[in-house]
């Protein structure tokens, strides 16, 4: 997952995830998904989910 979500960062802002993954002394990986999944759960803080969480007894039982 790291590596599709660094060939998708402008130049820009792969240059500045760099310089903040050697500022912390962390993999630049590490830190872009680390920075995704806190974007993804402020979205879904945001944004409640539009489908109803699966009733627990029904996988796959119709």
């Amino acid at each position: 997952m790291a590596r599709l979500v660094l060939n998708h960062l402008s130049d820009s802002t792969y240059r500045l995830l760099a310089i903040e993954a050697s500022q912390r002394n962390v993999n630049l990986s590490e830190l872009a998904v680390v920075l995704l999944e806190i974007a993804v759960a402020e979205l879904a803080a945001r944004h409640p989910a539009v489908l109803p969480p699966p009733n627990e007894g029904s996988h796959g039982s119709r």
